[in-house]
Order: structure tokens, then sequence, then C-alpha cells
């Protein structure tokens, strides 16, 4: 006997209808309906509280009603799984949560620490941008916020303008601590480090001859704006 059959045929002993089967269970009267004619089937407890109300061996019937017991093995190993998923959820949230946490901490620390440093050197400021003037050169840093879930920058850039005759030079210090980038017009540049007897040595070149003779007579104005803006650069990013 399976059990939808028993379902149907401890109902009908009783002389009950569907739905006065279900008032007695606490079902509606679609649920008998449905565990009778097997497209459902009640939970393990319900199962065993019918069994109990009726006197009918629990033990016998599931020996007889593999579709039943198959069923119930399914949802037991569904069961397993689940919680393995949940348990696996809930350790990997945990791990995120802590792992959030601390970056909240150290982008707080970042920002709070850059924001300082470069209002000490006499930056201001203004459209989103760190500006200070100097000698004739525009020193200029982004306003950094350390991007998320990063423990650093994903750039350490500084910059600074001045202009000579009517040439326009920007000189660009990204990431590397001695390493400089000088850009005439906004088209032309070089790439070099300035050595320790303060010399210029020059690793990328495009200037042409007239920027060179530029850059060859005006190069202490240059050196002196280069070097500055290195001593800011290693400054407010703690080199």
């Amino acid at each position: 006997m399976t059990v939808a059959e028993m379902i149907k045929e401890t109902r009908t002993s009783s002389n009950m209808t569907q739905e006065e089967y279900g008032l007695k269970l606490g079902v509606s009267r679609q649920t008998v309906s449905s565990w009778e004619n097997g497209r459902s089937m009640p939970d393990l407890q319900m199962l065993i509280d019918i069994c109990n109300m009726y006197h009918i061996s629990l033990d016998k019937l599931l020996n007889e009603d593999n579709k039943f017991v198959n069923k119930i093995d399914f949802y037991r190993r569904i069961g397993k799984i689940l919680k393995i998923i949940f348990l696996c959820l809930g350790i990997g949230i945990v791990i995120y949560m802590l792992a959030f946490a601390r970056w909240k901490i150290v982008a707080a620390d970042k920002n709070e620490a850059f924001a300082n440093n470069v209002k000490e050197l006499g930056f201001v400021l203004e459209d989103g941008v760190y500006s200070m003037e100097e000698n004739g050169v525009s020193f200029q840093l982004p306003n950094q916020k350390l991007p998320f879930f990063r423990d650093d920058f994903y750039v350490k850039n500084s910059f600074a303008y001045l202009e000579i005759d009517t040439t326009e030079i920007s000189i660009q210090v990204f990431d590397e601590v001695n390493t400089v980038n000088i850009t005439f017009n906004h088209n032309r540049s070089l790439e070099g480090t300035w050595t320790k007897t303060g010399e210029l040595k020059i690793i990328e070149s495009t200037l042409n001859e007239k920027e060179t003779e530029l850059l060859r007579q005006n190069e202490k104005v240059i050196k002196e704006a280069s070097q500055e803006l290195l001593a800011i650069h290693n400054s407010v990013y703690d080199y």
C-alpha cells in the first residue's frame, strides 16, 4: 500500500469527506485531494501523525512505498547540501564584512593622511584639485581617495606648470619617486631622472631642436621646479 492509498483508505473508512479529513489534520481539502492523487505527499511528521491516529505501522508503510522513501532521501540530501551552502555563504559574508571593515579603516587613514599632507604644504582644494602657486610655478595634486578594497591609490601623480617665454611647460611625476616627464606646449616631451649631481639623465625624448635648446638654456629653472615637485610628491605619498 502506498501513502496515497493509505490516506484515501483511512479517510473513506472513517466516512469523511476530503474537507472533513483536512480539517482533522489541519490542512485544506485541496491538499488532501493532492495527497490521494499522488501529486504531492505529506511531510514525515504529518505521516507519523496519520499513522498514529489510525494505528498503522509506519515501518511497514514505508517499506511498501519506495517512492515516498526516495522522496524523503532526496529532500534529506537537498537539506544537507543547503546547510553546507548556507554555512559557506555565512562564512563568506563574515569574511567579507571583516575585510570591508579593515578596508574602511585603511581608507579613512590613507585619505586623512593625504589631505593633511597636502594642506600642510600649503595646497588649497579648488574644483576637485589641490593647487599651490610658488615662485611662478603652479603645483597641482589630484584629490585622491582610496579605491574600493585597495590598500593604495591606483596612480600616484603630481603636476607642475610654468611658462618660459611663450612656451608652456608641464612636469609630471607618476608613481616612481625620481622620474619626471617634461612636456612642451602639451605636445612633445621627455622622460628622465635627476642624478645626485643634479644632472638630468634623459631616458626618452621626442623634443625638437628648439625645445632641446630651450631646455638647456633654462635647465636651472626647470630643475628647481622638478625637484620641488619631486619633494612634494614624496612627502604627500609618504615615500
